[in-house]
């Protein structure tokens, strides 16, 4: 089974992405999500998950910090979501940090619904298998 740590403040996000890996990952997943970064960090080496997907923007401690807590202990995959915008091309700049930060993988919360479940199936291919 594969565990993959979901991590977004927004309860829809993690709904949405919960039931889209449900439906559409070819995989056994079991999904551990949460909602506060500080906490997922709290948790990351209890729980040892296979596959991290994060959402950038969080109060308190965000994804690029998380990232880079992840990246120190160890190779475990990541995936970065975001969907905000500070100026033009923003989302892309702050994926762009992310990936600079060690994130392995980048999606546009706004293409969730298109790409999410097959990134997710080659992610764990490439990575878990």
């Amino acid at each position: 089974m594969i565990k993959i740590m979901l991590v977004d403040d927004s309860p829809a996000i993690i709904n949405l992405v919960s039931k889209l890996i449900d439906l559409e990952v070819i995989f056994e997943t079991k999904i551990l999500p949460f909602s506060d970064a500080r906490v997922a960090k709290e948790q990351f080496l209890k729980v040892k998950p296979d596959l991290v997907i994060t959402d950038i923007e969080m109060p308190y401690f965000d994804g690029l910090q998380l990232i880079e807590y992840i990246k120190s202990q160890g190779n475990t995959p990541t995936l970065t979501m975001s969907g905000s915008t500070f100026n033009d091309n923003s989302t892309e700049t702050i994926l762009y940090c992310a990936k600079s930060l060690g994130s392995d993988y980048i999606i546009l919360k706004n293409e969730l619904h298109e790409s999410i479940s097959q990134l997710i199936n080659d992610i764990i291919s490439k990575h878990c298998m």
